[in-house]
């Protein structure tokens, strides 16, 4: 099935974009002049220069080809690397790839609808807001690309096939993790009848703190900031300033930037959870008890691709998950890096407000 993904994600979906520009232009070609303005031609600037539809339809398309060469090749060289950094690069390769190609084909394509049954390139006239258009509706194109893109790599490989959760166990939790602390010792752990929780003296004060940066998206929006650079660099000496629209990509990495943190506080108010401006706040009060769950991929879709930033349950990734049955009746996951230990500290600060 992974296979299959891959081959969907750098193989398919990248030719049919590319097929697709490449029929229409071809479709369109008889109602087209044989150039088109380079330079001037919206609204009351005069033209200044020309360039050939063949030319424009070669550098555009060919740019878009050579991106996803680059990605098979990416693809082709990670065959010799295993775990989840085939995985990440793969999916930088398949989303640079992807964004690019919708970019390019939707910047060829509205530049040709402007010209069809235009005699001259003097005749072809843009409007100010159809050239802001021409700016826009690429990028647009290239972040629902390489979003499809992103969803059809699916989740990341785990480091450890075949292993399960941690056992809760007392070792467990007196390891010393970084985000962690117990004070001023640390707890044993034992089961309770509402889950998991850990045997803590009531004067021990629990803080849970967790952060982390997001490599997938770390590493998609660098593949398309460089994809952005590459574009900008080859398209406007050759096309002139309609070639802006390749940094497409650049503007959907700058949008992504403030995405790439993640930071978990657990303590004795609230579970809070923060996805650069997002954030979610649960009162442990409202908490009736805390759960280890499994977050499979296609509810993972669901929840945070088709319901949105809106949607209240919102885990960052597929797999393990903090699991918190409200008492209200609804439930909300939490991406987390030792589900089980975090599960005890819920509990443990839960029953403290009993």
């Amino acid at each position: 099935m992974r296979n299959v993904r891959w081959t969907v994600g750098s193989g398919l979906l990248p030719a049919a974009l590319i097929g697709g520009a490449v029929a229409v232009t071809l479709t369109w070609r008889s109602r087209l002049p044989e150039s088109l303005p380079n330079s001037g031609g919206v609204g009351d600037r005069p033209m200044v220069d020309t360039i050939a539809v063949d030319t424009l339809a070669a550098v555009l398309l060919g740019a878009a080809l050579t991106v996803w060469a680059a990605g098979l090749l990416v693809f082709a060289l990670t065959r010799r690397i295993s775990g989840t950094a085939r995985h990440w690069l793969r999916l930088g390769a398949q989303v640079a790839v992807n964004g690019t190609a919708a970019a390019a084909g939707t910047v060829l394509l509205m530049t040709l609808a402007a010209a069809l049954d235009a005699p001259t390139a003097a005749d072809v006239r843009l409007s100010w807001g159809y050239f802001a258009a021409l700016m826009a509706l690429p990028m647009l194109a290239a972040a629902v690309a390489g979003l499809l893109a992103y969803l059809l790599a699916g989740a990341a490989p785990p480091a450890s096939p075949g292993a399960g959760s941690p056992a809760l166990t007392r070792a467990a939790a007196q390891q010393a993790v970084p985000n962690q602390a117990a004070v001023p010792n640390q707890a044993a752990v034992r089961d309770v009848a509402a889950g998991p929780a850990l045997a803590a003296g009531t004067d021990e004060r629990l803080l849970w703190w967790e952060f982390r940066a997001l490599r997938p998206v770390i590493w998609t929006t660098g593949a398309l900031a460089l994809t952005g650079v590459l574009m900008v660099a080859v398209l406007v000496p050759l096309v002139g300033v309609v070639g802006w629209a390749g940094a497409a990509p650049m503007v959907s990495a700058l949008a992504m930037l403030p995405f790439t943190r993640y930071r978990l506080v657990i303590d004795g108010e609230a579970v809070r959870v923060a996805v650069g401006p997002l954030r979610r706040r649960v009162p442990i009060a409202a908490i009736a008890v805390a759960e280890a769950d499994h977050l499979a991929v296609e509810d993972w879709l669901l929840r945070s691709v088709l319901r949105g930033s809106a949607a209240r349950e919102v885990p960052l990734m597929p797999g393990p998950a903090l699991a918190l049955r409200l008492t209200d009746g609804t439930r909300r996951l939490v991406t987390c890096r030792d589900v089980p230990t975090a599960v005890a500290m819920v509990n443990t600060l839960r029953a403290r407000q009993a």
